[in-house]
C-alpha cells in the first residue's frame, strides 16, 4: 500500500492549458492616421483613373493635346479616347481628387508632426546602421521571398525592408506626388513658376504623377500580399484595436 502511494504522488499531472499572449502593437494615432490614409488613398486612385481617362495620353515637356507625339497613349493597349472618356469622369474626379489630397496631406502632416514628437519615427521606422548591411538585407529578403515564414508571423516590429520602403513614401513619393500635383494647377503654377522650371513643364509633372501613381498601386500590392502572408485576421485586427496576438511558436 506505501509503494503504490508513493508511485501515485510521483505520476505527472498534465499541463495547464497555454493562455494566449498579447502584446500591445500600434498606438491609437497610428491607428487612425492608417484607416485615415486607407480611405483617402482609395478616393485618389479612384478619381486619378477618371481624371487620366478623360485625357488617357501622357506627354513630356510643356505641350500636350490630342494628336501631339505623346510617349504613352491608352489607344495603343485597345482603348480609343472616346472609349476611354465615356468611362471617366473629369468634374467628378477633380473635385474628390484635390478634397482628398488635402485630407491625406493634413493626416500626413498630424502623422509627421506626432512621430517626430514622440520619437516614433525614429524607434520603430529608422534602419538602424547595422541593418543596412549586405548581408543582412539579402537574408531579409530570402526570408520575404518564402511564401511561409513562422517569423514573418509572429514578428512585432518592422523589418528593414519595410523601413526602407515606408522611409521612401514618407520622405520621396508623398513629396514628389504634391509638387507634381501642384505643377499642375494653373493657380499653384501661376504663383510659383519655379514649379514648373523643377519639371520642366507641366506635361511631364502629369506623366510623373502617372508614374506615382503606378508606384503607390505596386507598393499597397506588396503591402496587402504582406498582411496576407503574415496572418490577415491577426495583423488586421491590430490595427483595429492596436493588440497583437503572438502565436504559440513565438510565445
Amino acid at each position: 500500500m506505501v509503494e503504490s502511494s508513493a508511485t501515485a504522488s510521483t505520476t505527472a499531472e498534465p499541463a495547464p492549458p497555454r493562455t494566449r499572449r498579447w502584446v500591445a502593437l500600434h498606438g491609437y494615432n497610428v491607428r487612425i492616421c492608417h484607416w485615415i490614409n486607407v480611405i483617402a488613398g482609395g478616393y485618389l486612385l479612384l478619381s486619378g483613373i477618371h481624371i487620366f481617362l478623360d485625357f488617357p495620353e501622357l506627354y513630356w515637356g510643356h505641350t500636350g493635346y490630342q494628336g501631339y507625339p505623346a510617349i504613352f497613349r491608352l489607344s495603343d493597349w485597345g482603348l480609343s479616347w472616346d472609349e476611354a472618356g465615356e468611362l471617366g469622369n473629369r468634374m467628378w474626379g477633380r473635385n474628390y481628387h484635390f478634397t482628398f489630397a488635402w485630407v491625406f496631406l493634413i493626416n500626413g502632416v498630424i502623422y509627421a508632426v506626432w512621430s517626430a514628437w514622440t520619437g516614433h519615427f525614429r524607434a520603430r521606422l529608422w534602419p538602424a546602421r547595422e541593418d543596412l548591411r549586405a548581408s543582412a538585407l539579402s537574408g531579409e529578403l530570402r526570408e520575404h521571398l518564402r511564401w511561409s515564414s513562422p517569423a514573418r508571423t509572429a514578428a512585432t516590429r518592422y523589418g528593414t525592408l519595410q523601413k526602407l520602403s515606408y522611409s521612401f513614401m514618407v520622405f520621396v513619393f508623398v513629396p514628389l506626388m504634391l509638387l507634381t500635383g501642384l505643377a499642375q494647377a494653373p493657380a499653384f503654377a501661376a504663383a510659383w513658376p519655379w514649379l514648373l522650371d523643377l519639371f520642366g513643364g507641366r506635361q511631364t509633372a502629369r506623366t510623373l504623377h502617372t508614374i506615382g501613381t503606378v508606384v503607390f498601386v505596386l507598393f499597397v500590392v506588396v503591402h496587402v500580399l504582406e498582411v496576407l502572408l503574415s496572418g490577415a485576421v491577426n495583423r488586421i485586427r491590430a490595427m483595429v484595436t492596436g493588440r497583437f496576438r503572438l502565436p504559440e511558436e513565438a510565445q
